[in-house]
Order: structure tokens, then sequence, then C-alpha cells
């Protein structure tokens, strides 16, 4: 367990904060960044918080990151959410802060930071702050609440996925009580662009279909050109292949032009299996049935397609 009396104590003691996400961020890591950051300027007005990072996502409307230096960094406490590794960190730079505390529901896998507040049976890092919020016992505007119900619905899959635990769901209960309109939010975060209603057609046409239960597809550097999209936000719409009975895993990569040829990035899912082991293998991370991996040479992947083969074939 969290102790939240601690986490409220490091905000008490310090008088400038710098938060900071991981690279290519989702909506938990910008939503539990924005959402802290509200939080403490609702309930500590005299103290100083940095939304810091160079990276923001396309899926749902966030804020721009505040301008920081070297200096402010120096000079505040630095707290590091949703971000497994130091190595993940939008800016490496977190570490010169004079405290560095992280709040994470990813397992401890490489320790970093001289507080670590993990709590890995969460369904999201803002389903931790939520709790925290809560025992705190001070206000919760209507946009902080916001901020961690877009992290805590989009982890989820719209609470959909395994992780998802009656804390889950009493936390975005409560959130729900502070006023939200769910429907917008939902609208905001789900609905789609029109190149991205044309993305889900050309997914369904390239998936290749294993007899295993395995499904896989990658988009090459063109066809992301030509649907005016990154990678990283196609690889977004591998839920359009997460829905039928018959795939135990499935996945999407995106081909990336690089100084060394055409490297792969991917996005890894299963009903049971474990692909963060596999994700693992090659440097990536994430949870049991949802993990990423980046810049896989053409050997590694066909050695991870043949690894996620195996898991479907023996779940």
């Amino acid at each position: 367990m969290i102790d939240f009396n601690a986490l409220s104590r490091v905000i008490e003691e310090s008088d400038s904060f710098v938060l900071f996400h991981h690279i290519n961020p989702d909506c938990d890591a910008l939503g539990s960044q924005f959402g802290l950051k509200s939080w403490i300027n609702d309930n500590y007005p005299d103290k100083k918080v940095y939304a810091c990072g160079t990276m923001t996502s396309s899926q749902g409307e966030w804020p721009a990151n505040d301008p920081y230096d070297e200096e402010i960094i120096r000079s505040s406490t630095a707290i590091v959410l949703d971000t497994a590794t130091a190595a993940r960190a939008d800016d490496e730079r977190f570490a010169e802060a004079k405290l560095v505390v992280r709040i994470d529901h990813h397992p401890v896998s490489e320790p970093y930071g001289e507080l670590v507040f993990v709590n890995a049976k969460a369904a999201a890092t803002c389903e931790i702050l939520s709790a925290w919020f809560r025992h705190a016992g001070k206000t919760v505007s209507v946009k902080t609440a916001e901020f961690l119900y877009k992290g805590l619905l989009t982890d989820t899959l719209r609470f959909s996925t395994s992780n998802t635990t009656a804390d889950t769901l009493r936390e975005a209960a409560w959130l729900a009580e502070k006023g939200i309109d769910i429907p917008a939010l939902n609208r905001e975060l789900f609905d789609l662009t029109m190149p991205e209603f044309r993305l889900t057609s050309l997914i369904r046409s390239k998936v290749n279909i294993e007899d295993c239960g395995f499904a896989w597809l990658s988009m090459t550097v063109r066809e992301q050109e030509e649907y005016g999209l990154s990678g990283s936000e196609a690889r977004g719409h591998i839920d359009e292949i997460g829905h039928v009975k018959d795939f135990r895993v499935w996945a999407m990569f995106t081909e990336r032009q690089t100084e060394d040829g055409i490297r792969y990035d991917g996005s890894l899912r299963s009903k049971k299996a474990a692909v963060n082991t596999i994700a693992a293998m090659y440097g990536g991370g994430g949870h049991k049935n949802a993990a990423g991996v980046k810049g896989l040479s053409s050997a590694e992947f066909n050695q991870i397609l043949t690894l996620l083969k195996q898991a479907a074939q023996t779940e």
C-alpha cells in the first residue's frame, strides 16, 4: 500500500515542483501530470508547479507544457509520473532535481528516485492520484477530476482490461461525483478524425491472421504519411483488432526511417499472455497484457513475431 501521508508531506515540504511524464505520453501520463499540477495549484497556491517535457498526445485535449530550465529543475522537487524506468522519462534532466519522487503503477524493474510510490495493482497512475486526493480530503476541482478520469478511462480501455478492479471503479465514481461531463470526455477521447476513420479500414485490410490466434500488422512509412498520422498515433488504434474472439495475442507495428535503415516500433496486446516479458527482451515494457517496443531491427521484428505467435499458442 502507498503511504498517502508521506506523499502529502512531499507536497507540504517543498515550494517548487517539476512534474515529468514518459516519452510518447498517453492519457494516463498526461492526466496524472496535469491532474497533480491542478490539485497543487488549487490547494497550495503559493507553491510553484511546472508541467515539464516536450511531448504530448493527439488523443484528447491537454494544456501546453510550461517553460522551464535547468535552474528551475535544480531548485525543485521532481515528481516523475507513470514512468517505468528513468530512461523513458521525457526529459532526462529530472535527475538534477534536489529530490526525485516516482509515482507509478508499473512494477519496479529499475529503481530510480529517492522516494518511490508504486502500486502495481492500480490500473493507472491516475487511479493512485485519485485515491491519494480522496485520502487527503482537500479540494478536487472539476478540472482536476477531468484530467484524472481521462487517464483512468483510457488506461483501462473504458474499464474493459483485466487490471480494472473494484478500486478502479470506486475512484472513477468518486471523480464522477465532482461534476465531470462523462459523455463529453468520451467523445473527446474516442471520436475519430477523418484520417483516423480511414485508417480503420486499412488496419482491417492489412491484418495477418495466424491459426493459433495471433493477429498482427505493420504500417509502412509511406502509409503513415498518406494518412497523415505519426507512428504513435497510428499504433493508438491497435484496439481496432482487439475485439475479435479468435485473437488471443495481437500486435501493431509502424516503420520508422533512421540513419541505420528501417526500424519498427510496436504495440503488443493479449487477453492472457504476458506480452510485457516479451517486450522486455527488446528493451520495451509495460503491463502484462499491454506493452510496447521501439527501434526493432528487421531481424528483431521477425523474432518478436515468432515469440508472440508462440505466446498465442500456449495461452
